[in-house]
């Protein structure tokens, strides 16, 4: 072995047997240089994934690395959860299945780095992720957000509009069939003239540096007086009402003057 040291020399002998385990079906294989400098071969169908070099076997095959989790201890697993939590995951409820699932992620794009002659063990993927949020978390960012409401106006707020409108305009109070139809015909209106609020969040990863609201639409008291009105012209009686008033006023202007 010349300069390996006993230490080198049985993880290489550790690293052997594992592979053999793994590449001895036979088939179609292809090289592969453990971090020590032997050549092994292995199945393109299972990739070797590198584990790094804290692991007591520093090279297994994607399906032994995948399964390796069946094996962690608490303190590893404990590990694993709490960097998953600091990439971003939720990691509260997750079922035991889930975890295997997330490791068996990190060890695909692990793989994947190392197929493509990058060598990536899963442990580094996911301190990559880590990395990325915390970059994301230290950048400004803008959040815009749009919300409807409606002011849809009651009988008694049509009753006390349409009832002025018609006393001015007709002369009388409105009939309750006519009240109802104002109502339906003011409701409609509001429903397609809603209030719209827009409101523009400025952040720093998570935490609000400034806030600010924009408010556009809806339906205004004028408005609404004005719907009344424009109701009440629509009545056959408004113009006999107005001719018979403007008569009346005339007449009492020429009695007055004269």
């Amino acid at each position: 072995m010349g300069g390996v040291s006993p230490y080198q020399q049985k993880r290489e002998s550790e690293l052997g047997k594992s592979v053999k385990r793994v590449a001895g079906s036979g088939g179609t294989t292809a090289p592969t240089r453990s971090p020590y400098g032997q050549i092994f071969k292995q199945d393109p169908k299972d990739p070797y994934v590198y584990m790094g070099t804290g692991a007591r076997i520093a090279v297994m095959s994607s399906s032994q690395a995948k399964q390796w989790y069946y094996q962690w201890d608490a303190k590893t697993k404990d590990k694993f959860l709490s960097q998953l939590s600091l990439a971003g995951a939720d990691t509260g409820n997750l079922k035991d299945a889930q975890i295997a699932a997330l490791w068996a992620q990190y060890v695909d794009s692990a793989t994947a780095y190392n197929v493509a002659g990058r060598r990536i063990s899963p442990w580094e993927v996911l301190g990559m992720d880590i990395s990325q949020r915390e970059v994301a978390a230290a950048q400004p960012k803008t959040v815009t957000q749009t919300s409807k409401s409606y002011n849809l106006s009651t009988a008694e707020d049509a009753h006390a509009l349409f009832q002025g409108a018609a006393q001015v305009l007709l002369g009388r109070n409105p009939t309750k069939t006519e009240i109802s139809r104002f109502k339906s015909i003011l409701n409609k209106y509001e429903q397609a003239n809603p209030t719209i609020t827009t409101t523009t969040s400025n952040y720093i990863g998570s935490d609000l540096q400034s806030q600010s609201s924009k408010t556009s639409g809806g339906v205004t008291a004028a408005s609404q007086q004005l719907m009344a009105q424009e109701e009440a012209k629509k009545n056959p009686e408004y113009g006999a009402y107005q001719a018979a008033t403007n008569g009346m006023n005339w007449l009492m202007e020429m009695i007055g003057g004269g």
